[in-house]
């Protein structure tokens, strides 16, 4: 019955991702990306957001980490990137699930070394529920993270979510007509993504409605989480509701900080200021406690 729910899970064609891959949940090969300094001194496992994929997200910022030593792991949410199952939902519990099944495989490969997993957008989301779930990770950094579920979002949002889901559950919404959003001060990245063929968008209805159950379950997972985590928003960001965001981070457990950009935008690893982001985040997992091992 699951399946057939509005913003339920689809079953995608068979097939394997080209290129590297990384085992998700129930060993589901999803495509990865990887940038490896030559020394090694901390791990990141990269969450892109809706639409995106590991690449995308990350390439530029992963390219100033290694750098500084941290290994970028980014890998194609299942439904997006290049992935056979692009473009099929797999539902918010098995984003969830791969996540936690990733970080436990790159874990093992990395014992010794402090590892923080990442995550924008929607990619924040699924972080954050993951980490309620018992992660393998030493820190969790979200970046205008999509975290605002259960009570905070309005009822008729859900109402109506939900009704387009059940009526045409595969249409895509483009928003015309309606008031434009801008997701970035990075005119050359809007329009590379805009071209990008492997860029998911916009979302269909039961996208949309499976994307309110990943914020659900971020909402729900917060109070749970002891993790030392960072938060990671833009000023001028028209996509995340950054005072709701803040509320929803000040109940993890564990030690948080909150970096404010003032010219920051929602996509914060790409915007003009991104370089910023990079060296925040780089700084914060270098100061991340080595894990006990017997490397």
């Amino acid at each position: 019955m699951l399946a057939c729910a509005p913003g339920g899970p689809l079953t995608p064609p068979p097939g394997d991702a080209p290129g590297e891959t990384v085992a998700g949940a129930g060993g589901h090969r999803l495509a990865l990306s990887v940038w490896q300094p030559e020394d090694p001194q901390a791990v990141i496992v990269g969450v892109h957001g809706f639409g995106d994929y590991g690449a995308s997200t990350f390439a530029a910022a992963a390219g100033h980490w290694a750098a500084e030593g941290i290994t970028t792991y980014a890998y194609d949410q299942r439904g997006f990137g290049r992935n056979p199952s692009r473009g099929f939902w797999p539902g918010a519990e098995a984003l969830v699930a791969d996540l936690r099944a990733v970080v436990a495989g790159i874990r093992a490969e990395n014992p010794c070394l402090p590892l923080a997993v990442v995550g924008h957008s929607m990619g924040g989301g699924v972080a954050l529920a993951a980490a309620g779930e018992g992660l393998e990770a030493d820190g969790l950094v979200l970046a205008a993270p999509a975290i605002w579920g259960g009570r905070n979002l309005n009822p008729l949002y859900r109402l109506l979510a939900w009704g387009a889901a059940v009526i045409a559950p595969e249409k895509r919404y483009t928003g015309e007509g309606l008031v434009e959003i801008q997701a970035s001060d990075n005119r050359a990245v809007l329009e590379a993504l805009g071209r990008d063929p492997l860029y998911l968008a916009p979302p269909s209805a039961r996208e949309f409605l499976g994307m309110i159950r990943v914020t659900d379950l971020a909402h729900g997972a917060a109070g749970r989480v002891a993790m030392p985590a960072l938060l990671l928003i833009g000023a001028k960001d028209e996509i995340v509701p950054n005072r709701t965001v803040e509320k929803v981070f000040a109940r993890l457990a564990g030690p948080r900080q909150v970096v404010r950009y003032p010219d920051g935008w929602h996509l914060l690893f790409r915007d003009l200021q991104a370089p910023r982001v990079w060296a925040d985040v780089a700084d914060w997992v270098k100061r991340l406690p080595r894990p006990a091992c017997e490397g």
